[in-house]
């Protein structure tokens, strides 16, 4: 997990109390493997898929077929092998659930950010890209 220093210990400055916040208290629970609730993860995954079958729908034929499975194996490596490794992590103790994500937020390099800052942080990408798909489709069924 990442630790949030104010601009102050840079610059050889003490900064009051006041600006460096204590980290939210947790109970006795491990932290999530990659730092995000795994619904983001999903959420993601599933963005990414639904972009694909937007392609497929807009532009599959018979001789796009292997591209189109490479990147099916792709997207699919991408989210299941980190998910396996969530599963070879052997720290004992709770997860954190969705309402702990929601109450507690996400700690980042830049500071703490709430539950809603992180997941318009994560999901900004993935439903741009599914966007720009939906509009590529629509263009070519009605041009």
């Amino acid at each position: 997990m990442s630790k949030h220093l104010p601009r102050a210990a840079f610059e050889g400055e003490t900064a009051p109390a006041s600006v460096v916040a204590a980290p939210p208290a947790r109970p006795n629970r491990v932290d999530r493997v990659f730092d995000l609730h795994p619904a983001l993860h999903i959420a993601t995954f599933g963005a990414f898929a639904l972009y694909l079958a937007v392609m497929w729908a807009a532009f599959g034929e018979k001789d796009l077929l292997i591209s189109f499975g490479i990147f099916a194996v792709f997207i699919a490596g991408f989210f299941f092998v980190p998910a396996a490794w969530t599963r070879i992590d052997v720290r004992e103790g709770p997860l954190a659930s969705w309402g702990d994500f929601m109450r507690e937020g996400f700690d980042c390099l830049t500071g703490h950010l709430t539950a809603k800052e992180t997941i318009a942080q994560v999901m900004i990408m993935p439903a741009m890209l599914l966007f720009w798909g939906v509009c590529v489709a629509a263009i070519k069924a009605f041009v």
